[in-house]
């Protein structure tokens, strides 16, 4: 019974980092033709920010109850640079397939900054979760 139990502890929250990933990649391509247009917004950075400090810490949460409660540098290193990837990615597709968004090299930086914070918070944070 604890093997199962083990197996079914994080599927909830893979559940829930799959679900947030598909719901920002839906949300950054929703067409804002309201908004003006502004080369440099900075509460549009603190928005890119938050969004990818919550999505590095759902995925470094998740890996760190698979593995045990066990977090290496090389799956933060893992998580950092497929989130970073995801959101140079993600630009790209907003200036290839939409009309009404752009790439925004500043909004990779900020993605980055939101990472790598995120990163930051869990590690000061992570042995909280150890039950």
């Amino acid at each position: 019974m604890p093997h199962i139990k083990h197996l079914l502890a994080d599927k909830p929250l893979l559940f829930i980092a799959l679900l947030y990933s598909c719901a920002i990649s839906i949300l950054f391509f929703i067409p804002n033709p309201e908004l003006p247009k502004v080369h440099f917004s900075a509460m549009d950075k603190v928005a890119h920010s938050l969004i990818y400090f919550i999505l590095v810490n759902l995925w470094m949460l998740y890996l760190f109850i698979k593995n045990n409660f066990i977090f290496s540098n090389r799956w933060i290193w893992i998580v950092l640079l497929s989130v970073l990837l995801y959101g140079i990615i993600i630009e790209i597709f907003q200036q290839l397939l939409t009309t009404s968004r752009s790439a925004d090299i500043m909004d990779v930086a900020a993605n980055l900054v939101g990472s790598v914070i995120g990163i930051y918070f869990f590690r000061s944070i992570k042995n909280k979760f150890k039950v």
